[in-house]
């Protein structure tokens, strides 16, 4: 990168716009790496060990926090489940509860 009389690199002058250097990195950094053939694979999982039945895009979440490292991980998982509870109707308890008990059962609980 070069610098003008500023000393600002022109990298940055060039991309005036932070949302898209944001949305890049994001893009960069994309939570989604994993297979997704391991998504029916979970569904028919959870199915047999727990007897719940998911569906494809919660059980996409549950994959991600089984997959992927850190608490954080999990308790998104259990946000975006959450959000997907209340689109379809349930209060702000139920779907809280529903979220942490599906992602508990199948993940389980973090390491203290």
């Amino acid at each position: 990168m070069t610098e003008d009389l500023m000393g600002v690199s022109s990298h940055f002058k060039k991309s005036e716009n932070p949302n898209r250097l944001i949305e890049e990195k994001r893009a960069e950094n994309n939570l989604r790496e994993i297979p997704y053939v391991l998504i029916p694979v979970w569904q028919i999982k959870i199915r047999e060990r727990f007897g719940i039945s998911v569906d494809r895009e919660i059980a996409e979440y549950i994959v991600l926090a089984a997959h992927e490292r850190g608490t954080w991980r999990r308790q998104r998982a259990v946000r975006k489940i959450e959000k997907i509870f209340l689109s379809r109707g349930e209060t702000k308890e139920e779907s809280s509860k529903k979220a942490r008990q599906v992602v508990d059962l199948a993940v389980g609980t973090p390491e203290r």
